[in-house]
This record gives C-alpha cells, structure tokens and sequence, in this order.
C-alpha cells in the first residue's frame, strides 16, 4: 500500500468483509465535551479495556449498541497510560449527532442515514467481494487501488436516487477535489456514479443540523430509537432527543489564554469519511450554528497528529487534507477525516493509509477476521480492526483580541458516506494574552 504525506511504503492488504451500514459515531476527546455527562455514571464508570479479574462482559467490551441498553463500550476513549488500555470517562459522547441531513436543505428528517443510497456495491475487476472470498483472491490496494479497477455495480444502480433530501434545494454541493474525497473518491464529481454528492462534506459546514451540539441518538424529539445506532442509553442526566446546545454549563475543560496555539483531539468509532472543523461561541448565548459560524477556528499549522495511547513519543505528524473553498462560513478551514475505512464494496476506492500496517492488519482485510487493535490508522472501531486509543490530534490559533470570558468549543464532522453531522461541545474559558 502507498502512503501519502507521511512518506512512501509498500504493503499488502486485501478487501474487507462488509459489515451492515451504521452510523460514523467519534467524539471530541480532549477538551472533555458537555456530551460526556454520564461517564461518571455505572455503568460506564466501570467499564475498562482490555479484560482483566475485575472487568468482564459488557464491563470490557468494545460494542456497537443498537437497543439502548448495555451501552457502556460504545464511546471508549484512550487511557493515556497503558498500551490500547481505554475507559468509558467519554460516556455516550459519540452518539450526539444529526441523522438526515443533506447539502441544500433547511432541515435534517432524523429519520434518513443513506437518503438514495446505501444498498448499492462496488466490484473490484468485476468480481464481488463473495466472488473474491470464492476464488481466495485479494485486492492489492482495497483503499485507493489504479482507476477502473474498483467500480460500481450496475445491478445495484436501479435502488440508487441521487438527490438532496428536500425538494427545493437551496444550494448545490462545492466539493469535488479527489484528493479530499473519502468515498467512491474516484466518481466524476456530480455524475451518475457520483452517490454521495449530497451528504455533509460536499458543502463543508452548510448542511443543516437539529442541533448545533447534536442531539442524543442523532433524532428529532418524539422520534424515538432508530436503525443502525440512532439510539442512546437514557439515564438520569440526560435522554433520547435531549439538544446538546441544552446540556449544563459545567466547569470548564481547559483554560486558554487568547492568542495561543491550543492541541484539541478527536476520536472514531464507526468510520464514515468526511472532514471536521472546530469553531467557538461565548457560553452566555444560545449555542446555535449561526453563533458558532461567527467564529471559525483557523488550524494553526499544516500539519495533524495521529497520536496512540496519549503517546508523543510515537505519533505520527503528517501534512493533513484541508480546504478552505465553498466552506461555511466562507474561508472556513476544514479538514479530512485521516481514517479511511476499509469498507470498499460499499463506499468504493478511498485514500491511502498514513501509517504502515502490520501484516494481521492485512489479514483482517482479508478475511474480515483478527483481533481488535490489528490495524492502526485504518478501518472503524466498533466491532472492527481499530482501537479508539486513537486520538486525531490537531493545533488551532485563538485569535488574539478574544475577549475574556467563558466558551464553548464545537467539533463539527461532516459525513461523507452517511447523511449525518456529528458534534461534540466542550465548555473552555478564555483568559487575557
């Protein structure tokens, strides 16, 4: 596999075994977000990984939770200490999102992850991925293989319906770069094959959301629990359809003087491409996007951290993805997920990996089998072959004549392979330079 940024290195991979369509859960992990008001609830407050005497079962699985209970290892976060040693302190943090949203519309439905697509595959050479596992082939380069090696079905196209999720849309997609794609990266921009021209990323920042620091369980209040992770484990701090922009003000995660350079990370459970940006809004006004489209934080260098463990001794610094054009607000800088998922058959060709993957990564995509924590900087976490003791660690620029006061911070991840917008809002107080 050939890397970008971080330098050249060749390896062998193979496809992926496809997993159902869920929904790309992450989470701001540092600041601590308002969204992780019930880690210091049971059962997230004992849950820990790996197993050990005093943590078994759900105490120490890593989980995709679909039912709104035992929900515990959905949104684990690194330790900062021990190797791949993780705690749930981030509680349900990564299930604050907006399902349904689409570029040109006012408002997101709650309802639609995939609107028009979704059940479509990819072919690599014409063979499918049963084809493949018939034959006991591989594919050398399952993420960014040579053009027209990996192409849509065209059995599947008749359940495909291109289209933004209103009837009126208001403004068309802008982002067409190859190079900043994350799925089907290899489509003509707009075409026919195009299927996720109308989710989040193509118009960085405009898609509409039901709330600014999401809602529990990405639905609109009185949807209920939806397919594919729209849920969220109701507890006495907070429930179904709860708004983020509603959550308390509590004491601040982190104390940053204006005009400093300040380290901010995120982290990735189900991995559905896209890119994100970080924004700021005073905490004494209503916690909207308009509020926080008014200050944009700019990164502060050009390069991003893939960061283990809380580990500096072993991250890998790499020039990161980023565009500022057909942004919103306009000039807004916006940033590629680095983590391509692996999941060709169903999002196509992607990008390459930053860092060398050992050969039971290789395997995994091969046989869709192996340990969690077999790959390093590919795949998803949930269920699959990533470990979230990753952080997506990056450096933003406070403008200088901030005035002093109380903050909230957003973490906004715009979706590519799903209609959906994830956020995370973490409250930070602003001192004088």
């Amino acid at each position: 596999m050939r890397t970008t940024s971080s330098g050249t290195m060749l390896r062998t991979a193979a496809f992926y075994l496809l997993v159902s369509p869920v929904d790309g859960h992450g989470a701001m992990t540092f600041p601590r977000p308002r969204q992780a008001i019930d880690g210091a609830l049971a059962p997230w407050s004992r849950w820990s990984y790996p197993c050990d005497d005093t943590h078994s079962g759900d105490d120490c699985k890593i989980t995709f939770c679909e039912d709104g209970k035992n929900c515990q290892g959905s949104c684990p976060v690194s330790s900062h200490g021990a190797k791949d040693a993780l705690n749930a302190s981030n509680g349900q943090a990564c299930y604050w999102f907006s399902n349904g949203c689409t570029v040109g519309c006012e408002r997101c439905d709650g309802t639609h992850n995939h609107y028009g697509h979704g059940d479509q595959t990819f072919l690599w050479r014409g063979m499918s991925r049963a084809t493949l596992q018939a034959r006991n082939l591989t594919v050398p380069n399952p993420w960014n293989p040579p053009r027209g090696e990996m192409l849509l079905n065209r059995t599947t196209a008749h359940t495909l319906h291109i289209a933004p999720n209103c009837e009126t849309p208001s403004e068309p997609p802008t982002l067409c770069d190859p190079s900043l794609r994350t799925s089907n990266s290899q489509s003509l921009c707009g075409g026919k094959d195009d299927i996720y021209y109308y989710s989040p990323w193509r118009r960085p920042g405009a898609a509409p959301v039901i709330d600014a620091c999401g809602s529990a369980g990405g639905r609109l209040v009185g949807q209920g629990t939806g397919g594919a992770g729209a849920q969220f484990q109701n507890t006495s701090v907070a429930r179904q359809g709860d708004l983020g922009s509603s959550l308390p003000h509590g004491p601040p995660s982190a104390t940053w003087q204006a005009g400093a350079v300040v380290e901010v990370g995120w982290t990735v459970m189900a991995n559905h491409g896209g890119g994100y940006a970080y924004r700021l809004a005073p905490a004494n006004q209503p916690l909207t996007e308009a509020a926080f489209r008014q200050l944009p934080l700019p990164f502060a260098s050009l390069t991003s951290t893939l960061r283990w463990d809380g580990d500096t001794s072993t991250q890998l610094v790499f020039n990161a993805s980023r565009t500022s054009t057909g942004t919103t607000p306009p000039g807004s800088s916006w940033a590629r997920n680095p983590i391509p998922s692996g999941l060709w058959s169903r999002e196509g060709p992607q990008f390459d990996p930053l860092c060398h993957e050992s050969q039971a990564c290789a395997d995994y995509f091969t046989t869709g089998k192996g340990e969690q924590g077999v790959c390093k900087c590919s795949g998803f976490s949930n269920g699959g072959p990533l470990l979230p003791n990753l952080e997506i660690v990056d450096s933003l620029q406070l403008p200088s004549s901030l005035p002093p006061g109380d903050y909230v911070l957003q973490w906004r991840w715009d979706c590519e392979e799903s209609d959906q917008v994830w956020a995370s809002c973490s409250d930070v107080t602003i001192t004088a330079p």
